[in-house]
């Protein structure tokens, strides 16, 4: 995609596919794309406004300007997350080789849970994180790391691979955390992400790209249930894995590793 022109009230894009150009008008007040031209590629298009937009979006937030292009990645009944799902239980199912977004009101019953948190010490300039995986008969698995350098989001992202990497063998498992930023990176963008070589749609890398190339693979084959808790919000189990990343984060000795 490459935009054409920056307006108060709309952006002309143009779509390709390297046979045709489809035009493209984004009107920024209704939040929608509007699509003219009759083809194929473009009733394609149509179906998939709701990513369109999105990526012209996200162009807008990197500052694109007219002249540039966007790389674009789209994937056919893909189910974007609504703010209101965060409040229910978001379900990415894998197994057989696909790829189906739920949201539900109630948790799959007994199934292996993984809690987690990141923490970062600006006085110490350390970061940590801690989980615990909670098996169906009710036995747990504590687990933290503490290292130099780092920063709160990727403390979350590696707090949640950790116990993905302990339930290899596990097919369904549930994910709680406080981080929306890793929910967002495991159940949406890391789909377009790993189809876009890593980088984004304006065409730079993917930030701790690194890590989220590690973590995707272990979410191949297996139903994750995600569950946002928010955070201090009182949930116990939450609060103790926040309080030993706070620890790892902090301490004085210990085995640290560089990041």
């Amino acid at each position: 995609m490459q935009i054409l022109s920056i307006e108060e009230l709309d952006i002309e894009c143009s779509l390709s596919d390297g046979k045709e150009n489809i035009p493209i008008t984004y009107l920024l007040a209704s939040d929608h794309a509007v699509i003219s031209t009759n083809s194929f590629l473009a009733e394609i298009i149509r179906n998939l406004q709701l990513q369109v937009v999105k990526v012209i979006k996200s162009a807008i937030k990197g500052n694109l300007g007219a002249g540039q292009t966007i790389n674009c990645v789209f994937i056919e009944g893909f189910n974007f997350i609504k703010e209101s799902d965060y409040q229910k239980y978001i379900r990415i199912d894998r197994r057989n080789e696909g790829l189906e977004i739920t949201t539900s009101e109630t948790q799959i019953k007994d199934i292996h849970k993984i809690y987690a948190d990141g923490s970062y010490a600006d006085e110490t300039k350390q970061s940590g994180y801690s989980g615990f995986i909670e098996n169906p008969d009710g036995t747990q698995q504590i687990f933290h790391r503490s290292f130099f350098n780092g920063n709160s989001n990727l403390m979350e992202l590696l707090a949640v691979m950790d116990g993905l990497q302990r339930l290899q063998a596990v097919e369904k498992i549930q994910v709680n955390t406080d981080s929306r930023f890793v929910i967002r990176g495991l159940a949406q963008w890391v789909h377009f992400w790993k189809f876009n070589k890593w980088q984004t749609a304006y065409g730079r890398e993917v930030k701790f790209a690194k890590y989220w190339q590690q973590i995707e693979p272990l979410c191949e084959g297996k139903l994750i249930e995600f569950k946002w808790i928010k955070g201090h919000s009182g949930n116990e189990k939450q609060n103790f894995c926040h309080q030993l990343a706070a620890e790892c984060a902090r301490s004085s000795d210990g085995d640290f590793t560089t990041i």
